[in-house]
């Protein structure tokens, strides 16, 4: 007798996979032998943990999703179609990347929440861009999205704004963050930052990369500062103070400014900042 819990897997995993037109070519792709994987579908055996999450990840669900009663799965499939896993082919260096990603989340649960981050602007020179970071977890992934505002202080009408995604991880001891330009997907920005293994997080600083926004596209990298605000802010001020200032702004604390401009754009060594 099965209980109720692989009754559910298992005619949950039979309609997930109607989905795919080989059962084959899905055991192939999913690195999991056939024979095995029919033991699954037949209820004779249940899947481990990690081939549990490997099966939830190809066909997009979460592991407690797969387990549901059988005709809440099935709605739940109809307001969310399974992939199929037809667009999640890498190659095995990337894949070892975002593993690495998700054994690092818990070094990294300390940083979520919102930052304001600091650095020279690529795009507007002696001026210092200040943006929105938020941080946070994603079942085993630690992402963020940040937010730009164009706008010089005291200039009159909307700014720019521009949206970005990211994943974030820990390699070398260092923290390493990269996002994508949302809207045209045209732009990548990568951060590396020191890690603070302090039970509180008030600062992170590093280096960013990225490229400029003017015509030339120019290869440009700056120190970059980032400020703990809070896991838990008031959004609508957070995004008000989201601008570019003039280098010698009195709105930009005076120990951000010094770090930002201590070597210049790229200068020698950087060290780590204890604020």
């Amino acid at each position: 007798m099965t209980d109720f819990t692989t009754e559910n897997f298992m005619a949950n995993l039979k309609l997930a996979a109607s989905y795919y037109p080989s059962i084959s070519e899905m055991c192939r792709k999913l690195q999991i032998n056939r024979q095995q994987f029919m033991k699954y579908l037949s209820g004779s055996s249940f899947p481990s943990r990690y081939n549990l999450r490997r099966i939830c990840d190809f066909f997009g669900f979460d592991e407690y999703e797969i387990l549901l009663p059988h005709d809440q799965f099935k709605n739940l499939v109809r307001l969310r179609p399974v992939h199929g896993g037809e667009d999640i082919l890498m190659p095995p260096g990337l894949s070892d990347m975002l593993s690495q990603a998700q054994r690092n989340r818990g070094m990294l649960s300390r940083t979520q929440g919102y930052y304001h981050q600091y650095y020279l602007s690529f795009s507007h020179p002696n001026h210092i861009l200040k943006s929105l970071v938020y941080i946070y977890g994603w079942n085993d992934y630690t992402l963020y999205k940040r937010l730009e505002r164009l706008k010089y202080d005291g200039k009159v009408g909307p700014p720019d704004v521009f949206k970005y995604a990211g994943l974030a991880t820990v390699v070398g001891d260092r923290m390493h963050m990269l996002d994508q330009e949302t809207l045209t997907g045209s732009e990548l920005t990568q951060t590396v930052l020191f890690m603070n293994y302090r039970n509180r997080v008030s600062m992170l600083t590093g280096l960013n990369m990225g490229v400029s926004g003017r015509d030339t596209h120019e290869p440009s990298s700056s120190r970059v500062v980032m400020e703990y605000i809070g896991r838990s802010v008031n959004l609508r001020q957070a995004i008000s103070d989201c601008r570019l200032y003039a280098m010698e702004s009195e709105s930009v604390p005076e120990r951000i400014r010094s770090h930002l401009t201590a070597a210049g754009r790229i200068g020698g060594p950087l060290r780590g900042a204890t604020f």
